[in-house]
């Protein structure tokens, strides 16, 4: 292994593995905070806030002054995530077409697209090397002379309140200059919000650190572990529990298949069930004043209309409340010869109004709604209910379309996106309380440029079919991206695996290729699964979007019962990259390096690949320009 050595001190000269060769991954607790106080901080800026304090991004940096009669230098500096080197080109080129577009243009007028380009690196967990933090220097002062002599450097993180989260990281530090794509990387992120009044402008910035993580201490206080090392297995995520769920109840038939699926999960989970009717006597009330004036003339004198209007809310709201208490003594008793604990609540107002309400207030685990209700008209696919919830909610939500327990099999739809991550979890979770199995499919559409391409063939005048390059751009779809695609939704699964795994349990996996809602339908049709569970958005989602297109015709037409995540999780991926196999990595001659940089970002990684590949089948040890044309006429790049 090769070794740093650290010049001349008063302990004379040792060594250090270097840092990336030894560096362990960062725990779940740190990056979930730093996700999570990430995207809070964006979330205010985007309303014209500024952070008074951006603690998960400015932690205390330590370094070794072997020479000073206390050895210790202490500095803030701004750290966050970097990419992995195989996505360092399409971050690098995303922020800098971002900060090109900004050019000149009001601060406040482009705000949203620097947020939107740094939310798509926060959002893509997959996309980090979670060995490694990364960070500017500007003066090239203490901090730069230290680790000059020693690389060891620590990362004091002290959050706020109510948890104050800490943790203390312990690391090896590689400088990086301004030819070093890792730093170009934090140098735009910073760019993206150098002058916004939370932020000093800085002159200039010489050269960067690359942090490799060697041993995290969290520091945390009141959760009892505070001092604890993590070790290179890292602390497992807290299990899966269903504590409290809500039933939605109306004596129609799909109300009372939600009442024995929501017994049947209850029971496994030790949860409270709760119980709900919403009834709307303030709607007949309203009803009944704008049928006054067509009573009857005895009944319009202002003392007896007035005695009328309270007889008649005396009756309505009375026996709302007894036709709602009936409905959840049903649920109680149920309840009780389940075993089961009970709490009903009655609730007035409009039906999905009151239920969003109720959501919203409490903290539910899961709700359980019939996809129809007493009003249910022949042919609709769901009720106007049970959608408006789905639609405002962000809770679990668990629609209920026929009497099926869970059992057999659970299919769980997975995107990539946090959302269908968490919902991996959710279905281990209840498939191991009820002897279910899991199967993960993911769904990729190769056939989508294919039709989008065909439909440019058709309208590009000659001029500008010539300088699209129409056929070759075909080609490097068909040959390239699709395959691509195809890979990565297949890196997907292995997450799902790996997530899955981390929970106790082996599931399976199909990869599907087709639209996906339509192929998941089908697949749905043909081996009949008791539930099906899909994030309520996927992971091309624009922001402030209800349900995704995925979830809304899964949630209309699939014939099994669908349960919509809402949580996210982040696992970090123990996989092999997507874009590589376990083969040695093939070394590029540098005329080849700067000939693929003409290939457009976004696809970079993705044609190297397909070159590694052809160099591979004809037994070549490295890729130099003649290889590249070669492989360049075969694939059609």
């Amino acid at each position: 292994m090769s070794e740093i050595i650290i010049k001349d001190h008063s302990r004379g000269k040792a060594t250090l593995p270097r840092g990336e060769s030894s560096a362990i991954q960062l725990p779940k607790e740190f990056i979930e905070w730093q996700m999570s106080a990430r995207r809070g901080a964006y979330a205010n800026v985007a309303k014209g806030k500024r952070p008074a304090r951006f603690s998960a991004h400015l932690p205390v940096v330590i370094t070794l002054r072997h020479a000073a009669e206390f050895i210790t230098h202490a500095a803030t500096k701004g750290t966050g995530f970097t990419p992995k080197d195989d996505y360092l080109d399409h971050y690098i080129a995303l922020f800098d077409n971002c900060l090109d577009k900004c050019q000149g243009r009001p601060w406040k007028e482009t705000l949203g697209e620097r947020i939107a380009v740094a939310r798509e690196f926060y959002e893509n967990p997959d996309h980090i090397d979670f060995r490694r933090l990364g960070l500017l220097e500007i003066f090239q002062g203490q901090t730069y002379k230290n680790l000059m002599d020693d690389p060891r450097i620590t990362l004091h993180y002290t959050g706020d309140g109510p948890d104050y989260p800490s943790f203390q990281i312990n690391a090896l530090a590689q400088i990086v200059g301004p030819e070093d794509k890792s730093f170009q990387f934090v140098y735009l992120a910073r760019q993206l919000f150098e002058h916004d009044r939370f932020h000093i402008h800085q002159p200039n910035y010489p050269l960067g650190y690359l942090v490799w993580v060697q041993e995290v201490y969290d520091k945390s206080p009141f959760h009892g572990r505070a001092g604890r090392q993590f070790d290179k297995q890292q602390v497992k995520t807290p299990p899966v529990e269903i504590k409290e769920i809500l039933i939605p109840v109306d004596n129609s038939k799909y109300s009372d298949l939600c009442i024995n699926l929501g017994l049947q999960i209850a029971r496994q989970f030790d949860a409270t069930i709760t119980g709900t009717h919403v009834y709307a006597a303030k709607l007949h009330d309203d009803r009944f004043k704008q049928m006054e004036s067509g009573l009857p003339a005895k009944y319009q004198e202002p003392i007896e209309l007035e005695r009328q209007r309270k007889i008649h809310d005396s009756l309505i709201t009375e026996s709302l409340e007894l036709i709602s208490d009936s409905y959840l003594q049903a649920l109680a008793e149920s309840s009780k010869s389940a075993d089961v604990k009970f709490v009903g609540k009655r609730r007035e107002g409009k039906n999905y109004a009151a239920l969003i309400a109720e959501i919203e207030e409490a903290d539910y685990d899961l709700v359980v709604m019939g996809a129809r209700g007493l009003g249910a008209v022949p042919g609709a696919q769901i009720g106007s209910v049970t959608e408006r919830v789905a639609r405002r909610s962000r809770a679990n939500l668990l629609i209920v379309k026929n009497d099926k327990s869970i059992d057999g099999k659970i299919f769980i739809a997975v995107d990539g996106s946090p959302q269908s991550f968490a919902g991996v979890r959710l279905g281990v979770a209840l498939a191991q309380a009820t002897n279910a199995t899991v199967e993960a499919v993911a769904a990729y559409d190769p056939h989508f440029h294919t039709v989008a391409f065909r439909g440019l063939e058709g309208v590009l005048t000659p001029e500008a079919s010539k300088v699209f390059r129409f056929k070759e751009q075909e080609k490097l779809h068909d040959e390239i991206i699709d395959k691509g695609i195809a890979k990565i939704y297949s890196g997907h699964l292995e997450t799902a695996k790996t997530v899955a795994a981390d929970d106790g349990m082996e599931i399976t996996t199909t990869l599907l290729e087709g639209k996906p809602f339509q192929t998941i339908l089908d697949y749905i049709e043909k081996d009949q699964p008791s539930l099906i569970i899909l994030g309520r958005l996927g992971v091309h989602a624009d922001e402030g979007l209800d349900l995704g297109a995925t979830a809304e015709n899964l949630l209309r037409l699939a014939p099994c019962n669908v349960l919509l995540t809402a949580q996210k999780f982040f696992p970090i991926s123990q996989q092999q990259d997507v874009y590589t196999d376990d083969f040695e990595e093939i070394p590029w001659a540098p005329e080849a390096i700067k000939r693929l940089e003409n290939v457009p970002p976004f696809a970079r990684s993705f044609a190297r690949k397909s070159i590694d590949d052809y160099a591979r089948e004809k037994g070549l040890s490295e890729v130099d320009v003649d290889l590249m044309l070669e492989a360049r006429e075969r694939l059609g790049m």
